[in-house]
């Protein structure tokens, strides 16, 4: 057929892309779509817990005690659902650790792992690691599911697929083609203490 490559690396290199492409499909509606939401919904929660927040004091200037216990059970009931989404600062490396070992179950070759920069919010601060691994794209959209199925918030985002450089396995198939995905896994934790402004107490 005309226009289709016929040197074994322009091939290689079209099959590569087309994998691309649809893993990248499947990661934004499987993955990427569904944390969306549910960072959505927190954002929402968190607007109406400072809602409640606000209507709370006015109750209690106006003394109407009924009321403010009933504000009261809502803020703890909305708090309570807050932290089965949102990852304490001391669970985030068993989260780490959960995706690694994902990844290694699925026989993938983890190739790098770099920290980022703490940014601090004034309800969340976002943490940030930039990993890759490398493995075919069945071992990626295993661990790409793997990590939508935490049970915390931690998404999988700036990803990128490129032909890995990394030797094939032993017992890989023939002709498997490796990949290797790099991403930002981020994540949200709810601050304990306001940000520090440089003052010493």
């Amino acid at each position: 057929m005309a226009g289709l490559p016929t040197n074994q690396r322009d091939q290689t290199m079209l099959v590569v892309g087309i994998l691309g492409i649809l893993i990248a499909g499947a990661y934004w509606y499987l993955v990427y779509t569904p944390k969306a939401d549910e960072l959505g919904t927190l954002r929402t929660q968190v607007e109406r817990l400072d809602a409640s927040n606000q209507r709370a004091k006015a109750l209690l200037a106006r003394g109407t005690v009924e009321e403010l216990r009933a504000e009261a059970e809502l803020l703890q009931n909305n708090l309570d659902l807050m932290r089965t989404l949102i990852p304490a600062g001391n669970e985030v490396p068993a989260l780490l650790d959960q995706i690694v070992g994902a990844a290694r179950r699925t026989g993938m070759e983890q190739q790098s792992f770099v920290p980022g920069a703490t940014v601090q919010g004034e309800v969340f601060d976002t943490y940030r690691y930039r990993m890759a691994f490398s493995g075919n794209y069945h071992q990626i959209g295993e661990l790409l599911t793997a990590i939508g199925s935490l049970r915390r918030i931690i998404a999988p985002v700036n990803l990128t697929l490129n032909p890995s450089t990394a030797v094939r396995a032993a017992n890989a198939p023939p002709g498997e083609q490796l990949l290797s995905v790099n991403f930002d896994l981020q994540t949200y934790v709810l601050r304990t203490a306001p940000p520090s402004n440089g003052s010493t107490p």
